[in-house]
């Protein structure tokens, strides 16, 4: 018995210490337990767990090495280009313009180095802040310049605060953007080299010279006319740098910028000047509307001055204007065209000062009466007197013995009608119709210089021609183009062009020079000099609120005073030609007003150039003397009354419509 239990008792387990007894809630829990967890798939082999983790591998380095195959060989090029954008600087080095220079090296247009200021508004965090620092140093105004630099969207990536500032400002602007407290407020303003366009002579020359925009672009005169030329090529510096700047152990390479061509004017500045001062003082003695003057060289064709002055609307007072009347402003003549008709009848018919022309008190062409005043006795008058006293009737009268077609003919060939070839922009070619065009009294008005238009550099021409014994040369106002490393091309006009003989040529003179010795042209006369030269009055068009271009009336006039000549006689080394636009007053004639304009320049010229006097005149002592010229009593001798051109009837229908087709040029 007692065996049994003990074997019984060895065969079963007791429970473990702390176990639920057996059949307890918590027993039958923990069989559920059990049950619940007990493996129910077979266990996954290792090795598939490796073979994974291999694939995963395997596809990362694949991805490495698509992407090095991308980097080194597909995208290396742009790549490499983007690394080296990043890393690399450029700044543009400044190609100057051109300057223009005057015959003696006087520079009258230049540019020099500058700086401008400009701005990223997207990366300035403060624009007012930023705007108050800066107004001060550029002259701005701190508002609108933060409004400048206020961006308006996420592109408006620059501004353009000042173009051009002086050094002192550069420095104060460079070191605000040094200075510690300054700096954060400086970020996204830049400072760049810029080019700055100079007039060291002011407004002198300024209707030939011209002026450039902004961007140094030619607006007008040389600037506009040689700009391509004139305009430099920029250059580049390019090199590494970083946040802290540029990296001075590399290699920098430059793109050296070319400079303009350099364009050198025929004209003086000081003869320049001095016309301009004469012609301003005039203007604003005599109360005219404009005045011009075109001082040249006979033998070359050089202009030595060009000036011009005009009323100002506003101030009222004579100012240098920016067009360049003597080449854009057409204008009616008058009498000193007269000397075109003399040498047509010298050259076609053999004359000679002393040839007479049979000349009545007054003449009818078409449909008007021209008579002179004041009025002349119907007798023989040879050709010197009929040109020393401006005989408009005795010019008719020559223009009909060489017959409408000879005139029309040596007026194109004296260049009337055509461009000078200076190719100035705006350049007018006058008005001279053709032959068939000739209606009414054409035949007695052109030949006296109505009826037609000219500018004033080639009246110019036309009397450098006489004093050049006959050989046309073309006006030069550009002597020479000067390549930035020093070579100088000339500007070749051509060869002289013959238009009358050397006998014409001599005969005219000879009838010039009575003009001023004896006649209209007294007033134009330089003490020591023997002067060639003609005056001419002419009637100018206007509208006198009709809407209709007119000479207007007896008592309503306005013309236009001119003086052309050239000295001294024996060997001309200056022609001038003086354009008084609608002097005012009772005192209009061109031996009045235009006349000792010509003289105060001729002679300045004649001094500044070394000109020998050619005449002696004083008391013996060897001493060169002259006495000022005076006005005659008549006037010009051309006109008291009525002046060049007389109708006896209203004289606004037939000469009218042909200022009106004249005018169409201005």
């Amino acid at each position: 018995m007692s065996e049994r239990r003990s074997g019984t008792t060895s065969a079963r387990r007791p429970p473990s210490r702390g176990a639920p007894p057996a059949g307890s809630r918590v027993a039958r829990r923990q069989a559920l337990r059990r049950r619940a967890f007990r493996r129910t798939t077979k266990p996954t082999d290792p090795r598939n767990r490796l073979l994974f983790l291999l694939l995963v591998f395997v596809m990362v380095g694949a991805g490495f090495v698509a992407q090095l195959v991308d980097l080194q060989a597909i995208r290396a090029d742009d790549l490499r280009t983007r690394g080296e954008a990043q890393r690399t600087s450029t700044r543009q080095l400044a190609g100057y313009r051109g300057s223009v220079i005057d015959r003696n090296g006087f520079v009258l247009a230049a540019s020099t180095p500058s700086h401008r200021v400009v701005a990223d508004p997207t990366m300035i965090d403060n624009p007012a802040a930023t705007a108050t620092l800066l107004a001060p140093l550029l002259g701005r105004d701190a508002a609108t310049l933060a409004d400048e630099l206020t961006p308006e969207s996420e592109s408006d990536k620059f501004a353009l605060l000042a173009r051009t500032v002086a050094d002192d400002g550069v420095e104060r602007i460079r070191s605000l953007m040094s200075d510690g407290t300054t700096a954060e407020r400086m970020i996204g303003v830049f400072v760049r080299p810029e080019e700055a366009r100079v007039y060291p002579a002011d407004e002198l020359a300024i209707p030939i010279v011209g002026r450039v925009d902004p961007d140094e672009r030619g607006i007008y005169g040389i600037e506009a006319q040689y700009d391509e030329i004139m305009t430099g090529i920029p250059g580049s510096e390019e090199f590494e740098s970083s946040r802290f700047g540029s990296i001075s152990v590399t290699d920098w390479r430059v793109d050296p910028a070319t400079a303009g061509y350099d364009v050198i004017l025929a004209i003086d500045h000081r003869l320049q000047y001095a016309a301009e001062e004469a012609l301003r003082a005039q203007c604003e003695a005599t109360g005219a509307a404009a005045a011009t003057a075109v001082v040249s060289e006979p033998s070359t064709g050089e202009i030595l001055a060009m000036a011009g002055v005009s009323r100002d609307d506003e101030t009222g007072a004579c100012e240098i204007p920016r067009h360049n009347a003597a080449l854009v402003w057409p204008f009616e003549p008058g009498s000193v065209l007269k000397t075109i008709t003399m040498a047509a009848a010298i050259e076609e018919l053999g004359w000679n000062g002393d040839t007479t022309v049979e000349v009545p008190p007054r003449i009818v062409v078409g449909d008007k009466t021209f008579v002179d005043r004041p009025a002349h006795a119907a007798a023989p008058y040879p050709l010197s007197q009929i040109l020393s006293q401006s005989m408009n009737v005795g010019t008719i009268k020559v223009a009909q013995a060489v017959g409408p077609a000879q005139v029309r003919t040596y007026l194109d060939r004296f260049g009337f009608g055509h461009p000078t070839g200076i190719g100035f922009e705006g350049e007018t070619s006058g008005r001279v119709r053709e032959l068939d065009d000739w209606w009414g009294s054409d035949a007695g008005s052109i030949p006296i210089g109505q009826g037609i238009s000219v500018n004033a550099t080639q009246l110019a021409a036309a009397y450098n021609t006489v004093a050049n014994g006959g050989v046309y040369r073309s006006p030069v106002l550009v002597r020479t183009l000067q390549s930035p490393d020093g070579t100088q091309h000339h500007v070749d006009t051509g060869p002289g062009r013959p238009v009358i003989s050397q006998r014409t040529a001599a005969e005219l003179t000879e009838l010039l020079v009575g003009v001023v010795a004896d006649g209209t042209g007294r007033p134009a006369a330089i003490p020591g000099y023997t002067v060639a030269g003609k005056t001419g009055t002419a009637w100018k068009a206007f509208d006198d609120g009709s809407g209709i271009l007119s000479y207007g009336t007896p008592t309503d006039r306005r013309y236009v005073s001119t003086f052309a000549g050239f000295a001294p006689v024996d060997d001309p080394a200056i022609s001038i030609v003086v354009v008084i636009d609608e002097p005012a007053g009772l005192v209009t004639s061109a031996s009045a007003v235009a006349a000792p304009v010509f003289a105060d320049i001729g002679e300045y010229a004649l001094r500044l150039f070394d000109v020998v006097p050619d005449v002696v005149v004083g008391d013996g002592d060897g001493l060169v003397r002259g006495t000022p010229a005076t006005v005659p009593e008549t006037g010009d001798g051309e006109e008291t009354d009525d002046e060049d051109l007389v109708a006896a009837e209203a004289d606004t229908s037939e000469d009218a419509a042909t200022v009106v087709a004249a005018g169409d040029d201005r």
